[in-house]
This record gives C-alpha cells, structure tokens and sequence, in this order.
C-alpha cells in the first residue's frame, strides 16, 4: 500500500494537484491518503486592544476543517479514501515531522510569478528538506 501526504491549502495551485493524484493514483491498488492541512498559530499583539484570542482560533479551526472537508469530498466522488490531519505551526516543520510516515509528499506547485517563488513559496523548502520523495503537482 503507498501512503501519500497531501499538504492542503486553500490555493488554486493545490486544488489543481487533486486531479494529478487522481490520474496518478486513483486505479493503481491501494493508496493511503492522509490530507493535511497546516494553520499558522495566532498571533495576538498587545497595541490591537482586547481580542477574544478563543474565538479567532475557533474560526481558523472552523474555516481549516471546511478546506480539509472540501478536499476529501473530491476524492471520495473519485472512491479514494481520506484521512484528515490539522496542526498548527510552521507548515513545514510540521510537514517535515511526520513526512517519513509516508511513502510521497504531494504539493500543489507554486504560482509562477517570479515575485511569488522568490518571497512566499514553501516549495523550495519541502524538496530541500523532505526526508521522502516529493511531487510537485500542477
């Protein structure tokens, strides 16, 4: 059985990845999907005045399960199985620490922009960093 981790977001890049997994995987044998999605930790200042830090955690925690829960409903119209992981944290420590329970790491690739990859892509970092093989998904 192949375990594959899917690094979830709430990008196009990454929705785009589901039919990659789909071609790839879907009438291969069995594969192991785990879906996870990772939050950033909330970061309350003290110069924003008084914030219910509860209540926006709750809503991160809400709108990261309805992303997770969009996901899964995708590969279950295509009879794929899926198990849901949610942490919060660094999105690639946190990918980087249970990587080596799977087989492959699938990403969404990154938008092409020059800008984007130089400043604001964690793609770079999971290929360096992963300690399995990654597919990065178009």
């Amino acid at each position: 059985m192949t375990k594959l981790l899917f690094g979830v977001s709430d990008t196009e890049e990454c929705r785009r990845a589901i039919k990659t997994i789909i071609h790839l995987f879907a009438n291969r044998g069995e594969i192991e999907l785990t879906l996870l999605h990772v939050t950033p930790e909330v970061l309350v200042y003290a110069e924003s005045g008084i914030v219910d830090y509860g209540t926006i955690e709750n809503i991160e925690k809400e709108r990261s399960n309805e992303i997770l829960d969009e996901f899964e409903k995708t590969f279950q119209k295509d009879g794929i199985a899926c198990q849901k992981i949610l942490k919060t944290g660094n999105p690639i420590d946190v990918v980087l620490e249970i990587a080596d329970q799977y087989d492959l790491l699938v990403i969404g690739a990154s938008e092409s922009s020059l800008l984007h990859r130089i400043f604001n892509s964690h793609q770079n970092s999971f290929i360096n960093s992963s300690p399995i093989p990654v597919l990065v998904a178009k």
